[in-house]
């Protein structure tokens, strides 16, 4: 709708960002003079900022039962930093570009508890669009496969834990729209300040089991520049767009939202940065591209939610 449309172009133009920012971050021979930990808790607290000041703005206050509703809003938090720690683990038995294949999985899981969690039917066409979606963009990721194909490696232990990933990132999704969705007469801005409390809180805790105390002492900001700031506020608006999604929109359409950033990441690369455009970039916007249409022609033969797509 046209009440959704602002939310998912925001953020597939963020998400498109998110990557080449980074790489502009970069030094000369490709390393992040910056701590990711520290620029990771920068955008929590930018994000719990943004939305405190929205808040005010908006006038609409918080609501008295904060206790209860503040540990729900932990779920997700927990999840995401659980998630985010195991993905170290995954890259020391899998290499990057089996687990960006593996990570694909995600999309087919959100569609599943799609339907298990939140009780939108989906019909068969619709299940079949994410299925393409799936292997559209893990096609876009083979082009650097023979490139490494010598040296690729994976274990069942690392494929295994890959899969757990998807199930916790799809999860994870689904029970962050269920937040948002179940309570429509809370402001968007409350519900985020209650999600990014406890992101703040896991997010400290991930900086002292990676680093100890010296992750929030006199090295915290080290490095950080015009391109690392640009990287913070970026992935803080990121976020607050994803949200907004999930609460106006739906996780399939955060799930296209990713996918079509990641195509134009690939295309925008060619032209800023000199890779070489594949056979597989064209093949994987194509099926993409035919998924999206494919999804949202039989959607109108689906029974929505309120606020959904």
């Amino acid at each position: 709708s046209r009440q959704q449309l602002p939310y998912i172009l925001a953020g597939v133009v963020l998400m498109t960002l998110q990557p080449i920012l980074v790489t502009l971050s970069q030094d000369a021979q490709g390393h992040l003079e910056y701590s990711p930990i520290s620029s990771t808790l920068l955008s929590e607290l930018a994000k719990l900022s943004i939305s405190l000041a929205m808040l005010a703005a908006s006038g609409s206050g918080a609501r008295a039962s904060v206790s209860r509703e503040l540990l729900e809003y932990a779920v997700p938090a927990f999840i995401y930093f659980v998630n985010n720690n195991l993905v170290f683990v995954i890259l020391s038995h899998v290499d990057a570009t089996n687990f960006q294949l593996l990570s694909q999985l995600k999309t087919v899981f959100t569609g599943l508890l799609f339907r298990a969690f939140l009780g939108r039917h989906l019909t068969a066409f619709q299940y079949l669009a994410i299925l393409q979606l799936a292997a559209g963009t893990a096609t876009s990721q083979l082009a650097p496969c023979s490139a490494v194909a010598g040296g690729a490696r994976s274990s069942m232990l690392g494929v295994l834990l890959s899969i757990v990933s998807c199930v916790l990132s799809a999860f994870g999704g689904i029970y962050s729209e269920k937040l948002l969705k179940d309570r429509p007469a809370d402001s968007i801005h409350w519900q985020n300040v209650q999600l990014y409390v406890w992101g703040i809180v896991f997010n400290v805790l991930a900086a002292l089991l990676h680093s100890g105390r010296s992750a929030l002492g006199e090295r915290f900001f080290v490095g950080f520049r015009g391109w690392a700031w640009a990287v913070v506020l970026n992935n803080a608006c990121n976020g607050l767009a994803i949200s907004a999604i999930l609460k106006y929109a739906d996780n399939i359409a955060r799930v296209y939202a990713h996918a079509c950033a990641m195509l134009v990441t690939m295309m925008l690369s060619v032209v800023l940065f000199g890779t070489s455009p594949s056979a597989q970039l064209l093949i994987a916007i194509t099926m993409v591209s035919a998924s999206a249409v494919q999804y949202n022609l039989k959607s109108a033969s689906t029974v929505g939610s309120p606020g959904g797509g």
